[in-house]
């Protein structure tokens, strides 16, 4: 089985949203240093580190939290679409290929040329407009190569929102730079953490068997 990574590396070097916690990686024991029975890490981190996904609590105190979210959504067909250079993801990238035959849509934008230890300057948001016409097509699934499928400065976040009100379960920080459009088979499973507003996620594409 040939598999595709399309996580982002969590270490100390990884870039995070400003002022988050901060990737804090230690060993606790040791079996050549401290004479220890085994190896032993520790590891603090954002839940929001890397390739992850938001939970509706994340951006409304009613919403699901993790454990709540539907875990079949994160299992099954995608496309991979790529916009380009484009400022933002508008309907019509997305209208050749969503519906009943990939209900899992991932956006490769501008953002996949930057290494897990860089922050951008700005990227390519997902429209509401765009949400609409996904959840309309039937989508489970939407997923970008952004730390954000709104703008990094928006308060309002009209994506996160949007998302929210048509059930669509999302994933920020994909690395896609690697994977060329096209349709996939996608497992990306968050962790079991009770009450949490996101997980990170190891994120992985099967390409899909030829039709």
């Amino acid at each position: 089985m040939s598999l595709i990574d399309i996580s982002r590396s969590v270490s100390p070097a990884t870039a995070v949203w400003p002022g988050d916690q901060e990737v804090e990686w230690a060993w606790t024991r040791r079996l050549e240093q401290d004479g220890a029975s085994v190896n032993l890490g520790s590891i603090r981190l954002s839940t929001h580190t890397g390739t992850h996904v938001d939970a509706p609590y994340h951006v409304h105190d009613d919403g699901k939290k993790t454990e709540d979210l539907p875990l079949g959504a994160f299992i099954g067909t995608a496309q991979v679409v790529d916009v380009g250079s484009a400022s933002s993801v508008r309907p019509e990238h997305a209208q050749r290929f969503a519906g009943p035959a990939a209900p899992r849509v991932l956006f490769r934008t501008s953002a996949s040329t930057l290494s897990s230890d860089e922050w951008p300057g700005s990227v390519a948001p997902i429209s509401p407009e765009t949400v609409r016409f996904l959840s309309e097509a039937g989508t489970v699934l939407v997923g970008t190569d952004a730390p954000s499928v709104d703008p990094l400065d928006s308060t309002g976040l009209p994506a996160h929102h949007a998302l929210l009100e048509a059930e669509i379960v999302h994933l920020e920080g994909l690395s896609l730079a690697n994977v060329p459009a096209g349709q996939y088979e996608l497992i990306a499973l968050p962790l079991k953490i009770p009450g949490s507003d996101a997980s990170p996620v190891r994120a992985v594409l099967r390409k899909a068997p030829a039709q």
